[in-house]
């Protein structure tokens, strides 16, 4: 009985040990694999959450868009880059529900057609861009405009007036006022398929020319320090405006340095200076002329000389007729008539001249001299506006007289304020024995008017000669 208790206690005994080491077998097997599954899910984790979030999507995709992830799904496992981007848009285009295709009515489309082919109306603005500018060789006042414009299609430009002759380019003229026209009113007009648009721009003679000085003249030609010597500027403008004058010099005084005629007192050294008249005109335009004058040492006074006793009868010096008349300035030229000066009926001064033959007085010396003006013809009333008649000893030449001689430079002679005159003045001997000297054979002679020029009363004011009625009366000895 012992024995077989023993035997039976034995084989419990071996069973319970065989029991208790599978145990530790299964337990070791089992921290081994949740070991490693804690591995493999550390090793593949963000590719189970991806499973885990597609799992997810495919669940919350509606019914409709099921297909259309798988097709995502399958270009996603098959394709890579660009051709998997277009093929998916290609099957999301093809796909797209027809609420989708549809969010554009075809009207709205239509309308957005005809908004890009319809054109735009014209409209334009004139500007000036330069101008009034004054041309001195045409005696014009000139604008240029650009024509400011708007449209589709561009719209052409034309205009009423355009004295560039389209030089000035597209959209561009040039308008030319003369002084008798004063003003004009420019046109233009900007067309193009959709319509026309105009506007128009009034123009007006604007331009203001400076003074135009001719010349200074002074007494004489040779001077000398601490002495007075008469000296005036002839000086015109064409706008009539009146004219303000002011002299300046290196050195010496005026008596009055805003006369239009006044006395220099030279300076008590001898030596070269220059002598400058400013004159303006009442647009506040100013024009500067200047000379360089010598003055010399003071000569000694000669002993006087008793005067010798004239010979033979006094003479009247021949007028050569062909050669004097009188010219308006920037006008006619009338040479071999009657002589003139004032103001035309064109509003310009003129100025009369006469020529003296000197032929055969070569070598004589002048005795006496006595200009007369006889018979003068007076037309409206020049010392109305204009100052003193002047008269001034200068040399054109033996010819006629043209548009040039108008200006030249003369020594003042005298002036007077009536029109019958008798001239026999020292200055007019000493300058005529000059010319005798010099070997000229012409004595010539200018008169005009100084200040305003003109009244602008489109009639003419001044005083006229017959050639015939002008005489040069000298006494001569050897």
């Amino acid at each position: 009985m012992r024995d077989k208790y023993n035997i039976k206690h034995a084989k419990k005994t071996t069973i319970k040990k065989r029991a208790i080491k599978w145990k530790v077998i299964i337990a070791s097997i089992s921290s081994i694999m949740t070991i490693a599954l804690l591995f493999l899910v550390y090793l593949y984790f963000p590719a189970i959450t991806g499973f885990i979030d597609s799992g997810i999507d495919y669940l919350l995709t509606p019914p409709g868009n099921i297909e259309k992830q798988n097709t995502i799904e399958k270009n996603s496992a098959g394709n890579t880059g660009e051709d998997n981007a277009e093929e998916e848009i290609k099957e999301e285009q093809e796909e797209e529900p027809e609420e989708i295709q549809e969010e554009i009515p075809e009207e709205e489309s239509e309308e957005e057609e005809e908004v890009v082919e319809q054109g735009i109306a014209p409209t334009i603005q004139l500007i000036i861009y330069e101008g009034p500018s004054y041309s001195e060789s045409d005696d014009i006042c000139y604008y240029r405009v650009t024509a400011s414009t708007t449209g589709d299609p561009l719209p052409e430009v034309t205009f009423s007036k355009d004295d560039s002759l389209g030089s000035l380019g597209p959209g561009k003229a040039q308008i030319n006022i003369t002084r008798d026209s004063q003003s004009i009113t420019l046109n233009a007009t900007a067309e193009n398929s959709e319509g026309k648009s105009s506007d128009s721009i009034l123009l007006n003679w604007s331009c203001n020319r400076s003074p135009d000085i001719s010349g200074i003249s002074i007494e004489t030609d040779t001077m000398y320090v601490g002495n007075d010597y008469d000296i005036s500027v002839k000086a015109v403008d064409l706008d009539g405006d009146d004219l303000a004058y002011l002299w300046s010099a290196s050195g010496g005084e005026f008596d009055d340095d805003e006369a239009i005629s006044t006395e220099w007192d030279t300076p008590d050294e001898s030596g070269d200076y220059t002598i400058t008249i400013s004159v303006t005109d009442g647009a506040g335009n100013t024009s500067e002329s200047s000379i360089v004058v010598y003055v010399g040492e003071k000569a000694p006074e000669p002993e006087p000389e008793p005067e010798p006793e004239p010979i033979g009868p006094d003479m009247d010096l021949p007028v050569k007729e062909s050669e004097g008349g009188y010219i308006e300035y920037g006008g006619v030229t009338s040479s071999g008539g009657d002589i003139y000066a004032g103001d035309s009926k064109n509003n310009k001064p003129c100025n009369g001249f006469i020529s003296f033959d000197l032929s055969g007085l070569s070598g004589k010396t002048i005795e006496s001299a006595t200009l007369t003006f006889s018979d003068a013809s007076v037309s409206g009333d020049p010392l109305g506006f204009l100052d003193i008649l002047w008269i001034n000893v200068l040399d054109w030449g033996a010819e006629p007289i043209d548009q040039s001689d108008f200006s030249l430079s003369g020594i003042l002679i005298a002036s007077y304020d009536t029109p019958n005159i008798t001239c026999n003045v020292s200055k007019l001997k000493e300058e005529l024995q000059k010319a005798i000297n010099a070997d000229k054979s012409r004595f010539q002679i200018r008169i005009h008017f100084g200040g305003a020029y003109t009244d602008n009363d489109n009639n003419g004011d001044g005083w006229g000669y017959s050639q015939s009625k002008i005489n040069l009366n000298i006494t001569t000895s050897p």
